[in-house]
């Protein structure tokens, strides 16, 4: 499958179970979000911490949720078949 049409199809499959999806600490329209190419940055916070697992090529999409004392947020992450990792995020 071309990457493109993985990522619709995922994209798909969440909207069409939830009227919001989570980025950080909001929640947002699901038909306002679309999968982005993970940040270098924020890849590289999630895989500092201890509990973090990389989700597999085509399985998922993950939920992941990070806290600290003070706050939390909430990610969902894919790794495309061919390796890239994406997180939902709004539309610019």
């Amino acid at each position: 499958m071309h990457e493109t049409a993985e990522l619709a199809a995922i994209m798909e499959r969440l909207r069409a179970g939830h009227d919001m999806l989570p980025f950080l600490t909001g929640l947002h329209p699901a038909g306002q979000m679309q999968l982005r190419p993970m940040p270098f940055e924020m890849q590289a916070l999630l895989e500092a911490t201890t509990d973090y697992r990389p989700p597999d090529p085509g399985q998922g999409p993950v939920w992941l949720q990070v806290a600290s004392l003070d706050d939390a947020a909430e990610l969902i992450v894919y790794r495309v078949i061919g390796g890239t990792l994406y997180v939902v995020a709004p539309e610019p």
